[in-house]
């Protein structure tokens, strides 16, 4: 008598689940710069392929896109405005929309914004695109709902080996994410932020080995062996030591910036890794107290890897949005970890010694910088940044050039100010 009606469910079952390509293509990716940035109110709005338009605020934006605000975190909170579930600050992708539009030539200030919009919300898009199909975020909706995208990729990573709260503690000393340097900042200069390609820095900082979870204390610095250590040929190492700087050039001691840990004390680091030791070693006089030892070494994990979709091709990765992505894997992976179980965040052997691999690289670059001529007020994550005078700015760019630096676009850097780069010359 009552027949069970299962059509409609054979025909929903029957329906192809879409691939990763067509959910990212049917995925919309829009910007919103804001005249007022501290104000979230009215701006222009950009969707790639369409016309801009004005917004009064974030409540005008539709709610069929996923946008990207030039506001920040700050401002959010204090305007209330995170409840708007299809908005995001600016810096989701890990970096802030004004500095993706430096980084490639954008100008987005003042009535450059109408202009600028519309060529970087073809970057941002395709970025957030890129993401979601080589990950294979599957439901965007569901998917993108954290603060940053670097958060959501964090959560498709595997996780590393789980680490006793002992060492935990230190993870948090030795981890130092980014390293300023106090540099005054003069009348008539400008701070320009120097990156590497950002594709070829993620696969050689994902290409460093990391330790193995088994680790032995030793509560003295006998047994350490500083000549095996600097050769690398010591097995990876945890070290409590104390930096003296007596007789260091104090223009050197404050670019080594070895500052405040990652801990919630915030407390002035004790702890650092092997990599660290090696070059702040040159440098300065490091004092060994205790130190513990990794069983061995290892390759990061496959899954820790670039994906790849993102990796194999070569035209793939020479895309724009394919070295966005490569950053935030990254990022993804130097980051502290939310942990359940003590409710706080963790650093583990991943995000440490990937994190120190980077403090060394850009210690390096910032030092040839240095004393190139060009004051470096901070450096990290693939970037060095430089007060410089106006007037040296075509010096600037054949300097970071010769140092491999491909970011910021100097043809546009240089107009700015009414220069010329010889490169374009003509």
């Amino acid at each position: 008598m009552f027949e069970r009606n299962v059509s409609h469910r054979s025909a929903a079952l029957a329906e192809p689940k879409p691939s990763p390509r067509e959910v990212a293509e049917k995925l919309m990716v829009g910007i919103v710069l804001h005249d007022n940035r501290n104000t979230l109110a009215e701006g222009w709005a950009f969707l790639p392929g369409r016309a801009p338009f004005r917004v009064r605020g974030l409540f005008d934006l539709p709610n069929d896109a996923m946008w990207i605000s030039s506001g920040d975190f700050q401002d959010f909170r204090k305007l209330g405005q995170a409840q708007l579930h299809h908005v995001r600050r600016t810096g989701y992708l890990g970096l802030k929309l004004s500095e993706i539009a430096q980084d490639f030539g954008i100008r987005i200030d003042g009535h450059h914004a109408l202009e600028g919009g519309q060529a970087l919300v073809i970057y941002v898009e395709h970025a957030v695109r890129m993401a979601v199909e080589v990950y294979g975020l599957d439901d965007p909706t569901r998917n993108l709902q954290d603060d940053t995208l670097v958060a959501t990729i964090g959560k498709v990573l595997p996780p590393a080996a789980p680490s006793k709260d002992m060492l935990l503690q230190k993870l948090a000393a030795a981890h130092q994410s980014w390293s300023s340097n106090y540099t005054p900042f003069m009348d008539n200069s400008v701070r320009v932020r120097l990156r590497f390609n950002r594709m070829p820095y993620a696969e050689w900082l994902l290409s460093n080995p990391v330790p193995d979870a088994g680790w032995s204390h030793a509560l003295s610095d006998v047994g350490f062996d500083h000549d095996a250590v600097m050769a690398g040929t010591f097995p990876p190492t945890l070290i409590q030591a104390v930096v003296e700087f007596d007789g260091v050039p104090a223009e050197v001691a404050s670019l080594i910036a070895y500052g405040i840990g990652a801990s919630r004390q915030r407390a002035k680091r004790t702890w650092m890794t092997d990599v660290e030791y090696r070059w702040v070693s040159r440098y300065a006089r490091v004092h060994v107290k205790s130190y513990l030892v990794s069983s061995t070494c290892l390759p990061l994990p496959t899954g820790c890897q670039l994906p790849p979709g993102l990796s194999q091709d070569r035209l793939v990765k020479a895309l724009p949005g394919s070295g966005i992505v490569s950053y935030i894997h990254c990022q993804a992976l130097m980051s502290a970890k939310f942990s359940r179980v003590t409710g706080s965040n963790e650093y583990d052997l991943h995000s440490t010694w990937l994190r120190a691999h980077d403090r060394a690289i850009c210690f390096e670059a910032a030092l040839r910088m240095q004393q190139a001529g060009f004051p470096v007020s901070g450096y990290g994550n693939g970037s060095v940044i430089v007060n410089v005078d106006r007037e040296k700015l075509v010096e600037l760019e054949q300097a970071a050039i010769a140092m491999d630096f491909t970011m910021p676009r100097w043809n546009a850097l240089l107009q700015e100010f009414g220069y010329v780069s010889p490169d374009h010359s003509h």
